[in-house]
């Protein structure tokens, strides 16, 4: 499996309005971005975590679909809960410390919290609209429907799993996949689908 932003979209049906973009959320607001790497013979594939309390990370399931290693900030890292359908998993990671995952109310998304040349980043970010994606993410595959938010954002590889994120810093959705025709174009789940996830 090949290093990449997220998962190849096959289909969108848009499916209503969202909220637009505003100011950027303060620094002490804003959930901190972790690396997650997977290795699997001998290759690390990487994606961004967001902590959701003490000894749990959140992230894509795409990253870990292959099996493999897992590290999260350089911590091991086991699969608490993985949904193949939303593309989000629950990592347990034993000695990581961080205050509990806010989710926002709405889909009023204003940034992207990232990880470029291994620093914490705010990306701007606006939430087009909400939309009901059909993914296919290899030739062959099933194609898995999932609600989730489009996102006027530049994603780069190893952005899957990135927190989007309102003005207070809480989480709207987590980043999924990347347009391959439209450079300022991605996908995230929202928070709905989050909160349930993290309930179960």
């Amino acid at each position: 499996m090949r290093r990449r932003a997220a998962a190849a979209l096959a289909v969108l049906a848009v499916a209503g309005p969202a909220g637009c973009a505003g100011a950027a959320p303060r620094a002490e607001r804003a959930p901190r971005p972790l690396r997650v790497s997977v290795t699997q013979d001998g290759r690390p594939e990487i994606a961004t975590g967001v902590a959701a309390g003490d000894g749990r990370v959140l992230t894509v399931a795409h990253v870990l679909a292959g099996g493999g290693r897992a590290r999260v900030a350089g911590l091991p890292a086991t699969v608490l809960r993985l949904d193949e359908r939303l593309d989000l998993a629950v990592l347990a990671v034993p000695g990581l410390r961080a205050r509990g995952l806010r989710l926002a109310p709405s889909a009023g998304g204003v940034a992207l919290r990232v990880l470029r040349d291994g620093r914490p980043r705010t990306v701007r970010a606006a939430v087009r609209r909400t939309v009901i994606a059909h993914v296919r993410e290899a030739p062959g595959e099933p194609v898995r429907t999932r609600p989730g938010l489009e996102l006027a954002a530049h994603v780069v590889a190893g952005d899957s799993g990135a927190p989007v994120t309102d003005a207070e810093g809480r989480v709207v959705g987590v980043v999924f996949a990347s347009s391959r025709d439209r450079a300022d174009t991605a996908w995230a789940v929202g928070a709905a689908a989050v909160r349930a996830l993290l309930r179960r």
